[in-house]
């Protein structure tokens, strides 16, 4: 780095505070001229050419490509209009989950404060002062400059999904999308920064954001649980129809989770604004029944502490689940499977003559047991290219050791009463015969017939990937008698409802006629049939996700994934799931 010169120490003193020159203002008609460009640049490029930048006793890291964005010697946003554009497009990273120290937000307000007070007390300088006067204007402007493009690198960065490596967090069993594997996008965003256009920066930062709807809806209700969003206030139990002052509270706790419908009225001035009516009597109903609770419409003591739920942990979780967006594919496919571990589900997904994206089926669904090293659910997407009715299991070497062998050691004529097929290095045995007690598991196979002792059940979803990982039917049925799915699988994703998604998959891609699916699925000979085209299959972990319209929705965290990226991003423990 250069040598510091005389003025450039006195300009950065002067950033440090304004005491030298407290003494020096008075009053003069004459105008003062902008910041001297030759300074800022000079100071811009002093800034950049180090690691770090130090603003009052803090000091920021500089990215590697904010450095190389001064090599020209020259400041990039020196306009005050270019500088309002780009604080405005770094301070949107909030409402995508960042924290504001992530994209130098504080620091930046520091030193527009000071930029601001450094403009008036210059101007009311006479000219014969400012002649004499080292300008303290140039450091402040410059050291904006730099912190204004790291910011926005920053934030880019962040919305490519560079903050945490689920590989590393997750090893083996998450497997996300690189969005930018060519580097295009990246690139795309340095070569609007070095423009010094601050609009073209803005729009490339947003070309960044995940463009599914789920994203947007989670990132708005992230931006609604607002800081000055106040608590629901204890008191008796309040009835529809019923007043209270606590009706506006409850109406913009409802209002920021998304369990009302979109509303330009304010919650405090809106005709009868201490009524409980129909509406968000409705509105309440609906968070209740989503918590477990009685779904009354009833404010009573226990749908208060749901409502009044920490917030800061509730923010913590959006944007945990934000991040989760930026490493799944900006295409999902035409037509796609979604599997939502954390909320135990099966949807099918297909885009609409408008372009849009409409939900056309959705299930309970069982997944890995957690419990079981081994068994839970990979996250990935995949795609699902093969129906196979009346399917046979070829189990697994794993399964074999821990099940299999252990159910044949018991009794020998297990596996013959179940359907197995027992195969000694390649060739058919008679697995009655076989001395289980003494022989190595490693040197046999088993495949299981279709039949009612099958795990797989009546199809199986055949996918590519080389876990073994697909979605099939379950022989014990009677785990969704509540109407909900759980951790209880071997790794693969049990469907609640399979008829279902195979008369789906069968009609919309194949073109069969409707109930064919059904019926190869209720009996019929075993046999597989391949989709003409793949349908897109992504099993996905979200502990938290915004419904089409708007409601907020938590689940449990059934892998204990959360606290592993809430460590790596530095958030606090996120707040408890739904009790549903």
């Amino acid at each position: 780095m250069p040598p510091v010169s005389p003025l450039l120490a006195v300009a950065l003193a002067a950033l440090l505070g304004w005491g030298p020159f407290s003494d020096w203002f008075g009053a003069d008609d004459e105008a003062a001229a902008p910041p001297a460009a030759e300074a800022v640049d000079a100071l811009a490029a002093a800034h950049a050419s180090a690691q770090t930048i130090r603003v009052g006793g803090a000091a920021a890291a500089l990215r590697p490509e904010t450095r190389a964005a001064y090599a020209g010697g020259a400041a990039l946003w020196a306009l005050p209009a270019e500088r309002r554009t780009l604080r405005r497009a770094i301070g949107e990273a909030a409402a995508d989950g960042l924290r504001p120290a992530e994209v130098h937000a504080p620091t930046l307000d520091l030193l527009d404060a000071r930029l601001a007070e450094a403009e008036a007390q210059w101007e009311a300088l006479d000219g014969a002062a400012r002649d004499t006067l080292a300008d303290p204007r140039p450091a402040l402007v410059a050291a904006l400059d730099v912190l204004l493009t790291d910011g926005a690198l920053r934030l880019g960065g962040a919305l490519l999904g560079e903050r945490a490596d689920p590989a590393s967090l997750y090893p083996g069993v998450w497997h996300a999308t690189d969005r930018d594997p060519d580097g295009e996008r990246w690139a795309g965003l340095q070569a609007a920064v070095r423009s010094g256009d601050a609009r073209r920066v803005a729009a490339a930062l947003g070309g960044l954001r995940p463009a599914h709807a789920g994203y947007r809806r989670l990132r708005a209700r992230l931006d609604a649980l607002g800081d000055d969003l106040a608590p629901v206030p204890e008191g008796t139990a309040l009835r529809p129809g019923g007043r209270s002052v606590r009706v506006p509270h409850l109406r913009e706790r409802l209002d920021a989770l998304g369990w009302l419908p979109a509303d330009s009225l304010d919650a405090w001035t809106r005709p009868d604004a201490y009524l409980l009516d129909d509406s968000l009597a409705a509105g309440l109903a609906r968070f209740e029944s989503a918590h477990g609770l009685a779904s009354d419409s009833v404010l009573d003591a226990s749908v208060t502490d749901a409502l009044n739920a920490d917030l800061d942990g509730l923010r913590d979780r959006l944007a945990l689940n934000l991040e989760r967006w930026r490493w799944l594919p900006d295409d999902f496919g035409e037509h796609y499977v979604w599997v939502n571990l954390p909320a135990f589900e099966i949807r099918a997904f297909m885009r609409d003559s408008t372009g849009g994206v409409a939900e056309s089926l959705r299930m309970p669904a069982n997944i890995g047991n957690a419990q079981t090293t081994g068994w839970t659910t990979p996250v990935i997407s995949d795609s699902i290219h093969t129906l196979e009715f009346q399917p046979a299991w070829y189990v697994p070497r794993s399964l074999a050791a821990a099940q299999v062998l252990p159910m044949a050691q018991r009794d020998s004529l297990s596996l013959h009463r179940q359907g197995f097929e027992v195969y000694q290095n390649g060739q058919a045995v008679d697995s009655r015969l076989v001395p289980w007690d003494s022989v190595s598991v490693s040197s046999f196979r088993f495949v299981q017939r279709p039949g009612p002792a099958n795990p797989l059940g009546r199809v199986k979803f055949l996918m590519h990937n080389p876990y073994a990982i697909l979605i099939h039917d379950t022989n014990k049925r009677y785990t969704f008698d509540d109407g909900s799915g759980s951790s209880m699988s071997s790794g693969c994703v049990q469907a609640s409802a399979p008829d279902e998604l195979a008369e789906h998959l069968m009609t919309t891609v194949n073109g069969w006629e409707p109930g064919r699916a059904r019926a190869a699925w209720r009996g019929g000979p075993r046999r597989g049939v391949r989709l003409e085209r793949p349908v897109r299959t992504h099993f996905v972990y979200f502990t938290a996700w915004a419904e089409e319209g708007g409601a907020l929705r938590l689940y449990a965290d059934p892998y204990g994934y959360d606290a592993a990226l809430a460590a790596a991003l530095g958030r606090a423990r996120p707040a408890p799931d739904d009790a549903s």
